[in-house]
C-alpha cells in the first residue's frame, strides 16, 4: 500500500468505484477548496505561532521550541500539500524534475516530525508533573534543541528511500506523483515502517501519556480543593495571622515563585489539549489505511472506503494548520504573550494597552 497526498491520484485508483460521478465532483470540489483555505490560514498561523514562541518571553520555556519546531514542520507539510493542490488544478508543477520525488520526501519527513514532536513535549510536560522538582534541570532549553536535532537527523535519514519509489505518470493527461512499479516492494516496506513510527509507537505513548498526567491534575486539583476546605473552616483570627503572614513572606520572596504551579498548571492543560487532538485528527486517517489495504489486497477498494478516505484525508491535513487556534483556546499564557507581540507590532495598540493598565 503506497499511501498518496495527491488528491487525483486518490481519484484516478478509484475511479471505477464511483457508480454516481457527481459524487466525485462534489467530494473533489469540497476537498480542493477546504485544503485551499486550510493551506492559507494554517500557513499564518503556524508563522505566527514561531514569531510568538521564539519573540516573546515563552522562548524560555524549552516546550516553546517543541511547539515551534511543530509549526515549522506543519508549514513544511502544507507546503508540500500546497504543490498538490495546484497540480490538481492544472498547473503542471510535477513536469519539473525531481519535484514529486521531493514532495513525497517532504510529507513523509515532516508527518513523522509533526507526531514525534508532539511525543517530545508530551514526555516533557510527563517529567513536570510527576517529578515537579526535577523538571529544572531535566526539562531544560538546550537539552530540547538536542532532542529536535536528534529528531530532525533520525527523519530526513530514515525517509531518503521514499524518493526513489515516487514517480511522475500521466493521468488523464495531467501529471500525478504515484509509484514506481519497479521498486513497489520497497514501497511497501517504506509504507509498513511509516504506519509503525508515525502512528503505532506515538499513539501508544501519547494516549498512555496523557491519561497518566490527567489523572495526575486531577489528583492534585482534588488535594488543593481539600486544603481549600480545610483552611476555610479555621476561625477568623487564624484567618487573619496567615493573609498577614503570607502577605509578609510575598514581599520578601520572588513573585514567580508564587506563579509557577499555576503557569505549569496552565501549559500542563494546553500541551493536554494539543496532543489529544493531534490523536482524534490523525485516528481516522491511519485506521482506513489498514482497510483500505485489506480491501485492496482482496476484492479491490470499494466506493464507500474511498469516501471514507477523502473524508479522513481531511482531518488528516487539518492536523497540520489547526494549533495556532488551539494555542489561543486554551493557552492563556500564549494568548497573553500574543497581544503583547501585536502591542509591540503596533505603537498605537501599545498606547491603548498601557492607558487600560493605567486606568
Amino acid at each position: 500500500m503506497y499511501y498518496q497526498m495527491d488528491n487525483n491520484s486518490i481519484f484516478n485508483e478509484t475511479n471505477e468505484t464511483y457508480s454516481d460521478p457527481k459524487w466525485r465532483n462534489v467530494i473533489e470540489g469540497v476537498e480542493r477548496y477546504y485544503i485551499a483555505i486550510l493551506i492559507l490560514l494554517g500557513t499564518i498561523g503556524n508563522c505566527i505561532s514561531v514569531l510568538v514562541f521564539f519573540t516573546t518571553k515563552l522562548r524560555k520555556l524549552s516546550s516553546s521550541f517543541y511547539l515551534a519546531a511543530l509549526a515549522i514542520s506543519d508549514t513544511g507539510f502544507l507546503i508540500a500539500l500546497f504543490m498538490a493542490w495546484l497540480n490538481s488544478f492544472g498547473v503542471p508543477l510535477f513536469y519539473i524534475t525531481g519535484l514529486c520525488k521531493m514532495n513525497t520526501y517532504l510529507q513523509y519527513v515532516c508527518s513523522f516530525l509533526s507526531a514525534w514532536l508532539v511525543v517530545a513535549f508530551t514526555v516533557e510536560r510527563f517529567i513536570a508533573v510527576r517529578y515537579p522538582l526535577r523538571r529544572p534541570s531535566m526539562c531544560t532549553v538546550a537539552r530540547a534543541k538536542l532532542v529536535l536535532a536528534s529528531l530532525t537527523l533520525l527523519a530526513l535519514g530514515l525517509y531518503i528511500p521514499s524518493i526513489q519509489v515516487a514517480k511522475m505518470e500521466i493521468h488523464n493527461d495531467k501529471p500525478a506523483c504515484g509509484l514506481d512499479g519497479d521498486y513497489k516492494s520497497l514501497a511497501i516496506v517504506i509504507n509498513h515502517v511509516d504506519f509503525v513510527v508515525t502512528f503505532i509507537l506515538p499513539f501508544a505513548m501519547i494516549a498512555t501519556l496523557n491519561a497518566w498526567i490527567s489523572l495526575m491534575v486531577w489528583k492534585l486539583a482534588r488535594i488543593r480543593r481539600g486544603l481549600t476546605f480545610t483552611s476555610g473552616r479555621d476561625t477568623h483570627q487564624q484567618q487573619y495571622h496567615v493573609t498577614r503572614d503570607s502577605h509578609r513572606r510575598s514581599q520578601t520572596q520572588p513573585q514567580h515563585s508564587v506563579r509557577s504551579p499555576s503557569s505549569q498548571t496552565k501549559v500542563t492543560k494546553m500541551l493536554l489539549v494539543v496532543s489529544t487532538v493531534f490523536l482524534c485528527l490523525n485516528l481516522p486517517s491511519y485506521v482506513l489505511r489498514v482497510l483500505i489495504y485489506v480491501q485492496n489486497s482482496e476484492t479491490g477498494m470499494r466506493a464507500e472506503l474511498a469516501i471514507l478516505q477523502h473524508v479522513a484525508s481531511v482531518f488528516f491535513n487539518t492536523n497540520f494548520g489547526i494549533n495556532f487556534v488551539l494555542y489561543c483556546v486554551s493557552g492563556q499564557n500564549f494568548r497573553r504573550a500574543f497581544c503583547s507581540l501585536c502591542c509591540s507590532c503596533c505603537p498605537r495598540l501599545r498606547r491603548r494597552s498601557e492607558n487600560s493598565q493605567v486606568t
